[in-house]
């Protein structure tokens, strides 16, 4: 973005609420918003893990579902993890289905996910194809922090369409996960009763939650589990990792280095990170390949992985984790929120708590009374925009307020509109550089001398748009070397959801030259 405002801002304060008001009390800023008010809560964490670690990953889409995913009887299911599991499509192709009970989910992936719903419930597709190579996924959110993903890889020269295959598979798996107690995982399932996180807390013990961060790193996101100490704003210290999988026995093969770990003969293989890798015994997957339960653990140094090891095994050689009730139901209905975005900022990309939806109010009739509080109060660039940009780009644009910027987003994700106006910065410094802008223009909008220009990517795909910025300064001094301005940005980005070769749609950038223009009109004397 051309212009960042935030330390300038606190630096040139125009502050209004130091104004008189009633006796003893400051007036309220023009233009100040209310926080973002009350969250949806999340589902009871202990409630959502119970559920996920009962389910069969192979059962969502195993059986009648098959056929109705267009699989072939001979597809499988393979069980590829404790709760991951592999279905062939096309054995000749290589085209393949996989279902993981317990993905990752955040704001993050439902923001640049597509929303879709299935069955009735709430569910988001991803085009992951690259190059022709076609690659799709659909997550069924279980929790703010959780979901089900189905995803279909096609083979090297298939000519199957990923998005196709994986939405009538995950037809299937939204309509088994409306009664997941049918789908309940076997007592047969190797290690199906733990999941990744589970066990590798237990093993380490008491964990301070404000300083240890864990995270899922393995192919089957439930079945895996690292852990880093935080000990600095930009450091950390790796407490270790674990992976549950399904594969072929560790101690098989060349370049093997079996040692005595604990009680288990593991091979132990030795880098910038030392890996511990030891059986458990027969899988029950019919691929040979994954016909061992494997568990593997990494740690810098050998010593603290075998160490860390042994702990593993003492851990799954006691209890389980009993679990708390599962959650009931598992599925989002399609007006359910799945995270805890509210209103317009659902739409906004970062979700770090300060975006706020706009608050309209009225400003004064007089341009003099209402600019220089700008400077303070991002929300005036949504107030004098709200109009012209419906007006220009449509109703599905909404305003909301971050940090000190207006931001006008809408459910595709494949427009941004930032709308700032201050009195202390002069339009003529910006887009000055010529290797980070081109097109640099001083124009006229509505009488007023402005200063319009686009960005110039760092790296532009083939076939892609030179640029995907527009940026417009005018000064309502009608001279861009004064200090004062208002300023537009138009950012275009792929739809969510699309493929990850796709490109913007550039085609609507500069209209917002007819948003700028009916601003300075209306506001600008």
């Amino acid at each position: 973005m051309a212009w960042t405002r935030g330390i300038a801002a606190a630096v040139a304060v125009l502050a209004l609420g130091g104004c008189a008001g009633i006796a003893g009390q400051a007036s309220p800023q023009l233009g100040a918003q209310a926080g973002p008010g009350p969250r949806p809560p999340d589902r009871d964490g202990n409630a959502v893990l119970t559920a996920m670690r009962q389910l069969d990953a192979c059962a969502l889409l195993d059986g009648p579902g098959m056929a109705a995913a267009g699989l072939p009887g001979n597809a499988g299911p393979t069980p590829i993890a404790p709760h991951s599991c592999s279905f062939m499509a096309d054995r000749m192709f290589g085209d393949e289905i996989q279902v993981i009970v317990g993905a990752d989910w955040s704001f993050a992936a439902a923001y640049h996910e597509a929303p879709m719903t299935i069955g009735g419930a709430k569910a988001y597709l991803q085009d992951l194809s690259l190059s022709g190579h076609s690659t799709c996924e659909i997550d069924i959110p279980t929790s703010f922090a959780t979901a089900v993903q189905v995803r279909s890889t096609a083979g090297y020269q298939s000519k199957t369409n990923s998005c196709d295959q994986v939405k009538a598979a995950a037809t299937t798996v939204v309509a088994k996960l409306g009664n997941p107690d049918a789908v309940a995982v076997p007592a047969s399932r190797p290690l199906a009763n733990w999941d990744g996180c589970s066990l590798l807390t237990k093993a380490l013990g008491d964990l301070d939650p404000k300083k240890v961060k864990l995270d899922h790193r393995g192919h089957s996101q439930f079945d895996s589990c690292s852990a880093d100490e935080q000990t600095g704003q930009d450091s950390s210290t790796p407490l270790g990792s674990v992976e549950m999988k399904y594969d072929s026995d560790p101690l098989s093969g060349a370049n093997r280095k079996p040692q005595q770990v604990g009680d288990k003969t593991a091979d132990v293989s030795d880098g910038s990170l030392c890996g511990v890798y030891w059986g458990l015994g027969a899988s029950g997957s019919p691929d040979p390949l994954r016909g061992t339960t494997v568990v593997a653990v990494t740690l810098p140094g050998c010593d603290a992985a075998k160490a860390l090891a042994v702990k593993i095994q003492k851990v799954l050689a006691g209890p389980a984790p009993s679990g708390a009730k599962p959650q009931r139901p598992l599925l989002y209905g399609a007006g359910d929120p799945d995270n805890d975005g509210v209103g317009g900022c659902l739409d906004f990309s970062v979700s770090d708590g300060a975006c706020v939806p706009y608050q309209p109010f009225a400003l004064p009739a007089s341009f003099n009374d209402w600019f220089p509080a700008a400077n303070s109060q991002p929300a005036i660039g949504c107030a004098i925009a709200s109009d012209a940009v419906q007006e220009v780009f449509g109703d599905a644009y909404h305003a909301v307020v971050w940090g000190q910027h207006c931001f006008f987003v809408e459910p595709t994700h494949a427009f941004t509109i930032t709308i700032d106006a201050a009195t202390v910065y002069a339009p003529v410094r910006y887009g000055s550089d010529p290797s980070l802008y081109s097109n640099i223009q001083t124009v006229t909008v509505s009488g007023k001398q402005a200063k319009s220009f686009t960005d110039t990517p760092k790296s532009v795909k083939p076939g892609g748009p030179a640029y995907d910025e527009y940026n417009v300064y005018v000064s309502p001094h009608n001279d861009i070397n004064q200090p004062g301005m208002i300023a537009g940005i138009a950012k275009a980005t792929p739809v969510r959801g699309s493929a990850q070769d796709a490109q913007p749609d550039i085609s609507r950038l500069k209209d917002l030259d007819q948003v700028m223009a009916k601003i300075i009109a209306k506001y600008v004397p």
